[in-house]
């Protein structure tokens, strides 16, 4: 019985000396994987910061951004006397066509290679931040530079805003694009 005996116990042995290798193993994995994932960081670091260089793409943005710029100083003091003379009618035409070429351009422009399933339970949350973001850098712009206060009538501000938001509206959604990567 002895021998029988010590057979058990060199088996319990076997089997606990291969649970001890698997878990040195899996602690070895770990490891490799910590280094890994540190060789990867120390890379991430280690490359150019984009500012240093300038691409094509930098051209780009700033001829657009440029563009947009200059088109706005004309829409900015023009669409303030514009927003006079056009009905109450006219400038909700002008919110609602704002808001529909912030999502078409938006959708045509940049957006077009994400699944159509996803687009629209997408696009519409970042057209609306995008609309209400023109829409209060608009207002906010018109007051700062005191086309419109305190004392200026509602419907003054609804026109004004108006003849000015599709501009805000184009140029918020040409950065929100271009800045994508």
């Amino acid at each position: 019985m002895p021998f029988i005996k010590s057979t058990k116990s060199r088996s319990q042995l076997e089997e606990k000396l291969l649970l001890e290798e698997k878990k040195i193993e899996r602690m070895q994995v770990k490891e490799f994987e910590d280094l890994e994932a540190l060789r990867a960081e120390v890379k991430k670091d280690s490359t150019a910061h984009p500012l240093t260089r300038i691409t094509t793409s930098d051209l780009v943005r700033s001829t657009i951004g440029a563009l947009i710029g200059t088109v706005g100083h004309f829409a900015f003091f023009y669409g303030v006397e514009l927003g006079e003379k056009i009905t109450i009618g006219r400038a909700t035409f002008l919110y609602i066509f704002s808001l529909v070429v912030a999502f078409m351009f938006m959708y045509y422009s940049g957006f077009r290679k994400v699944k159509e399933i996803r687009i629209f339970r997408f696009i519409p949350i970042r057209v609306a931040v995008v609309y209400i973001v023109s829409l209060v850098v608009v207002v906010g712009t018109l007051f700062l530079f005191g086309f419109i206060d305190y004392t200026t009538h509602f419907e003054l501000i609804y026109k004004a805003v108006a003849t000015t938001l599709l501009l805000a509206v184009l140029g918020a959604s040409t950065a929100d694009i271009l800045g994508k990567e």
